[in-house]
């Protein structure tokens, strides 16, 4: 039963860290998707999309915001 707990605990939070990696990202990559939105490229009405993009984008920069922190994870800064 123990064994099947700290499985359990461990998927958790390599699931919380993957999702957390893959929404920083998202927002890292997520500003280049305006150009095209602006421009109308799609045939989509441009307000709903940009409104769409912008609460994704700022979904995103919420749930990614503690990727790679040092302080979550307990390792050192990267030496710059």
């Amino acid at each position: 039963m123990r064994i099947g707990a700290a499985l359990s605990a461990k998927f958790r939070t390599l699931t919380a860290r993957g999702i957390r990696a893959a929404a920083f990202w998202a927002a890292v990559l997520l500003p280049v998707a305006y150009v095209p939105v602006f421009y109308g490229v799609g045939g989509v009405d441009g307000t709903w999309s940009f409104f769409a993009l912008l609460a994704l984008h700022i979904a995103c920069v919420v749930i990614g915001h503690d990727h790679n922190c040092p302080a979550a994870d307990g390792s050192a800064p990267l030496e710059h």
